[in-house]
């Protein structure tokens, strides 16, 4: 489908009106083009297609034969362009502006004519700002343009407050080599070439936060060409004759190009709050922040969070009385986790020392053990404990699990002992999988039935 282009020519990315004013919530303008959208995957294989139903089709004639072919029709997609956008595209580490198109009639009253359309992806294409919509609207409709506003502000909070500590960072040799934005209620991150001190850390965080009660000014600037050609971090595809390259200074410290919406001063970030770091690449280290209202929730969730740990604790809810309280249950963990294993080497050695006996005292030199709270690390200790036993002579048979859980059954001895074996438990128990060869042999019990155990264990004892 060609593109029908009326009205005049659209604004370029650069000078859009979100960029000029970003505290713009709407805008009325006209839809200049409209087509539909193709992915480029698709495009291709189409193309492809098409070539084979070429070629299909050619030789169906010289055989004499039909072809037909049936497809689905996926939910289309249109690129549309406006004369102007309150919507931002996707650039500059920040996502993209989700907002409305609200079709308007042609009288002078400029009414809407039927139901907004959503729109939640905008791309810039060289210098075009194309919305990625769910319908299609005629060029020269008249349309009002709505944005999200409360995403917007978040946006703008996160991305202004990424190029205030970045500025603050530059001053302690802790340059940013790359940014990234989290969703929505995420953290943000940036990365720096070394990990910050603990000293270092709070100092950014207390030059950010008094910067921002400073309230600087927060301007755009386009210094025209010369500008344009010696920034270096434009995209690739981007005109750097035709093209706005803005240029975000924050008072005196800062003065960076950069395409994306910023708020107008200091003030308006509200607070930069510092998180964790994160050790990559190296020395790199990746250090995570977030800003505004997105700071404020998550420090929310977190004063939350450690209430709601503090309770089971019968902790304070202060940071450091939960911390307190978490390293004991820690400590107590550990020191329990130490009896248990000592108390499990008893156990494994008791349970080595019966089933030697009863394989002495065995005239068919078969014994029997089942655990149902331990599993198969259990019994592989066992079969350390017992192997000198084994190898004088006889069988042993070890289960684990009890009814209705999972479980395993190992089997260990004499080579033909252990066939014969294996052959009455797959018997007994004909859900078990399992396999082996030689001296060893094992299987899995996905659920135990009823009585199950207690069959096995006859069927061991009564062997053969």
């Amino acid at each position: 489908m060609a593109a029908a282009v009326a009205g005049p020519i659209p604004v370029i990315v650069g000078a859009l009106s979100c960029q000029k004013d970003s505290y713009l919530q709407t805008l009325q303008t006209s839809v200049v083009s409209c087509v539909e959208y193709v992915p480029p995957e698709v495009a291709k294989s189409e193309k492809t297609k098409n070539k084979k139903t070429k070629d299909a089709s050619q030789a169906a004639r010289t055989n004499g034969t039909s072809t037909s072919t049936s497809t689905s029709t996926p939910e289309k997609t249109w690129l549309i362009e406006l004369e102007d956008s309150v919507l931002f595209p996707e650039g500059g580490g920040q996502p993209t502006d989700h907002g409305t198109l609200t079709p308007l009639s042609n009288s002078r009253e400029l009414e809407p004519e039927s139901e907004p359309v959503p729109i939640t992806r905008i791309e810039r294409h060289g210098l075009r700002c194309m919305h990625f919509s769910p319908t299609p609207l005629a060029p020269g409709t008249p349309i009002l343009q709505t944005v999200d506003y409360a995403r917007r502000w978040d946006l703008m909070q996160q991305h202004t407050g990424q190029h205030l500590l970045s500025a603050i960072m530059d001053t302690m040799s802790l340059e940013t080599l790359s940014w990234s934005m989290g969703g929505p209620g995420e953290m943000n991150s940036i990365e720096v070439p070394r990990k910050p001190t603990a000293e270092e850390l709070a100092s950014i965080q207390s030059q950010c936060n008094a910067a921002v009660r400073a309230n600087h000014a927060i301007t755009v600037e386009v210094p025209g060409a010369e500008g344009t050609g010696s920034d270096k971090s434009l995209p690739a595809d981007y005109d750097r004759e035709r093209g706005v390259v803005r240029f975000v200074r924050i008072g005196d410290l800062d003065y960076n190009a950069c395409c994306g919406t910023h708020l107008k001063q200091t003030s308006h970030v509200s607070l930069i709050l510092l998180h964790h770091t994160q050790t990559i690449r190296g020395t790199n280290c990746r250090l995570f922040f977030s800003a505004g209202d997105r700071a404020i929730a998550l420090a929310s969730a977190s004063i939350n969070a450690l209430r709601a740990i503090a309770l089971p604790l019968s902790s304070g809810s202060a940071p450091h009385e939960v911390q307190a309280s978490v390293q004991r249950v820690s400590d107590v963990l550990s020191e329990t986790k130490r009896r248990e294993k000592k108390l499990l080497a008893e156990i494994v050695k008791y349970e080595g020392a019966r089933i030697r006996a009863d394989l002495k005292k065995s005239g068919n030199k078969v014994a029997w053990m089942h655990r149902a709270s331990d599993g198969l690390d259990f019994v592989n200790l066992v079969v350390i404990e017992i192997k000198d036993a084994i190898k004088e002579g006889g069988v042993v048979v070890l289960a684990s699990g009890e009814v209705k859980g999972t479980g395993s059954v190992m089997i260990v001895g004499e080579k033909n002992l252990v066939e014969g074996l294996a052959a009455k438990v797959k018997e007994v128990v004909p859900e078990i999988k399992g396999g082996g060869k030689g001296e060893k042999w094992q299987g899995k019990i996905v659920e135990w039935k009823k009585h199950d155990v207690e069959a096995l264990r006859e069927a061991v004892e009564t062997y053969p």
